[in-house]
C-alpha cells in the first residue's frame, strides 16, 4: 500500500470566527496522530478559524499535493462553511473523496449527505473509522465508494440510491491509552487560547475520559453513554507533554471528568508528585453533586484557573424534564466550597425549555443571583437533530421553519420553547445577565478571583454582545 496523503480541515462558524478564543482542533489532532501511527500517512491540518481565507487555503493544498482524502470536521453551527469547503474540493478535483465528521454529521447525517460534494460521513468517534477508511481508499482507489466496500467499514454513513445508509456501528474505543497523543507538531499551538475566561493566555486542551452515563435530553451521544477513562498515568504523561510545549494552562474537556472521584484525585496526586503545577480549567464542567472537598483541596494545590458547573435549572420539574436529576443541595454546597477556596466558578443555565413558565425561568435567575458563582452563562436551548430535545420542540410546535446552521451557536441562539412569547422571552433572557452582573460584590469577587489576561474587557464585551444579540432571528 502506498503512503496515504490526507488533508484534514476544521470548519468554523461566522460567530466563532469573530471571537477572541480559539480552541485547537483536538479531534483532528487525534485522528492525524492515529493515521501517522497506523498507516504512516502524510497528514496536513487546516483550521478555518486561523486562516484568512480557508477556501483559498484548501484550494492551494489540493493543488500542491493531491490528497487521497479530505476530511472535514464540523459542529452543527459550522455546517455552512463545511459545505462550502467540500464544494471547493470537488471543484478543484472531483475525484478526491470528501468525508465529513464531527458532531454535525454524527447527529444529522441526512442533512450532511444531502450535499453531493460530501461523499460519506464518519459517525461517532473518528480515530479508528478514519484510519480504516483511509486504508481502504489507498488500497481500493476509486472502488472505495462501492456500497459493498463501504458497508465493511464500521461507523460510516453514505448514500444508497438517494437515501442515507449506514454500516454497522463502531464500538467505542475501550482502551483509550492505546491512542497516540495528539499530533501537536501539525499546528502552531501558540495561536490557541481555549474556552476558559482566562483571556489572552496560551491554553491547550486534553480529554482524560470519554462518554457520560447521564442522559440529559439536550446532549449528543458522540462518545456514548458509558464512562471510558484513561489511566491516570497516561493522562499525566500527556500533561507533561503539554508542559513541554510551553504552557501550564490546560483545559480538561471531558463531559464528566470527576465521575470516578478516586481516579480524579489520583490524576491530581500524580501531577503533584511530578511537580506538574498547572492552571487546570474545566470549561465543560465538573458534575457538581459528585465533587468532594478533598478533591478541591488537591485541585487548589495543583493549580486551577476556573471550574464550570452545569446547573441548567434549579426547578425540580425542569430538572426532571431535562433528565438532569442533579442533587441541588449538593450543587449549592459545592459552589460554596469553591467560593471558600477562591476557585473561580462559572455556572451554566438554560432558559426556555418546552413548557417552561416565566416563574420557573425567574426562579433560575434568582437562584443564580443568590449563589456564590463568579460567573453565570444563560443559554437558550439548542434542539439538535436526533436528540430528545429536538423531539420535545417538535411536539410543542416550537421548531420554526427558518432554522439554519448558525442558529445552533451556543450563545444567543434563537430558540424559545417556553410559555412566553419570543419578545417577552428575550426581555427575560437579557434581564438575567443584567441582574446577575450588576452586583458590586460579585464584580469585586470576579476581579479578585478571576484568572484573567490583559484583554478581558474585550472578551467581556464580546460575551455580552453574543449572548444578548438575537438579531439572527429578528432579521430572518
Amino acid at each position: 500500500m502506498k503512503k496515504p496523503v490526507v488533508l484534514l480541515v476544521k470548519s468554523c462558524s461566522v460567530v466563532s470566527k469573530q471571537q477572541v478564543s480559539a480552541m485547537p482542533p483536538l479531534g483532528l489532532l487525534y485522528i492525524a496522530a492515529n493515521l501517522r501511527s497506523r498507516l504512516s500517512a502524510e497528514v496536513r491540518i487546516l483550521d478555518a478559524k486561523l486562516e484568512p481565507d480557508i477556501l483559498m487555503a484548501v484550494r492551494d493544498a489540493i493543488r500542491a499535493r493531491r490528497p487521497d482524502m479530505v476530511g472535514i470536521s464540523a459542529l452543527t453551527a459550522e455546517a455552512f462553511l463545511a459545505h462550502r469547503i467540500a464544494g471547493v474540493v470537488k471543484a478543484e478535483d472531483g475525484s478526491v473523496p470528501v468525508v465529513v465528521g464531527g458532531p454535525y454529521p454524527s447527529s444529522d447525517p441526512e442533512t450532511a449527505l444531502a450535499d453531493p460534494n460530501m461523499d460519506a460521513a464518519v459517525v461517532g468517534e473518528g480515530e479508528e473509522t478514519s484510519t480504516e477508511l483511509v486504508r481502504v481508499i489507498a488500497e481500493e482507489g476509486p472502488r472505495w465508494s462501492d456500497l459493498r466496500t463501504l458497508r465493511e467499514v464500521a461507523g460510516m454513513a453514505f448514500r444508497d440510491e438517494g437515501k442515507v445508509a449506514f454500516s454497522k456501528p463502531r464500538p467505542p474505543i475501550q482502551d483509550l491509552d492505546s491512542l497516540p497523543f495528539p499530533a501537536w507538531d501539525l499546528i502552531d499551538s501558540k495561536r490557541f487560547y481555549g474556552m476558559a475566561s482566562a483571556g489572552a493566555r496560551r491554553c491547550l486542551p486534553i480529554f482524560t475520559s470519554r462518554g457520560c452515563p447521564y442522559r440529559c435530553v439536550f446532549c449528543h451521544e458522540i462518545f456514548g453513554k458509558t464512562f471510558r477513562p484513561r489511566s491516570p498515568e497516561n493522562v499525566v504523561e500527556e500533561m507533561a507533554m503539554i508542559h513541554r510545549l510551553g504552557t501550564k494552562d490546560i483545559e480538561v474537556l471531558d463531559d464528566i471528568a470527576n465521575f470516578d472521584a478516586d481516579r480524579f484525585d489520583r490524576i491530581l496526586e500524580l501531577m503533584l508528585g511530578r511537580e506538574l503545577l498547572s492552571a487546570l480549567n474545566f470549561p465543560s464542567g465538573l458534575r457538581a453533586d459528585l465533587v468532594r472537598p478533598g478533591s478541591l483541596d488537591l485541585l487548589k494545590r495543583v493549580g486551577v484557573g476556573e471550574v464550570s458547573v452545569a446547573v441548567e435549572s434549579p426547578v425540580p420539574r425542569i430538572q426532571k424534564l431535562m433528565n438532569k436529576n442533579l442533587r441541588l443541595d449538593k450543587v449549592s454546597n459545592t459552589i460554596d466550597l469553591m467560593a471558600e477556596r477562591r476557585i473561580f466558578t462559572r455556572g451554566f443555565f438554560i432558559l426556555g425549555f418546552p413548557t417552561e413558565t416565566a416563574d420557573e425561568m425567574n426562579e433560575t435567575v434568582r437562584w443564580a443571583c443568590e449563589s456564590r458563582l463568579n460567573m453565570a452563562l444563560f443559554f437558550t436551548p439548542n434542539p439538535y437533530r436526533n436528540t430528545v430535545m429536538h423531539t420535545m420542540f417538535e411536539r410543542a410546535g416550537k421548531m420554526h421553519g427558518r432554522v439554519n446552521s448558525i442558529d445552533f451557536e451556543f450563545l444567543g441562539s434563537p430558540f424559545n420553547a417556553s410559555e412566553l412569547s419570543d419578545a417577552a422571552y428575550r426581555r427575560l433572557y437579557r434581564g438575567a445577565y443584567l441582574k446577575f452582573y450588576l452586583d458590586p460584590a460579585r464584580a469585586y469577587r470576579i476581579a479578585r478571583d478571576g484568572p484573567f489576561g490583559w484583554d478581558i474587557p474585550r472578551r467581556a464585551y464580546r460575551l455580552f454582545r453574543n449572548s444578548l444579540d438575537f438579531s439572527r432571528l429578528e432579521e430572518s
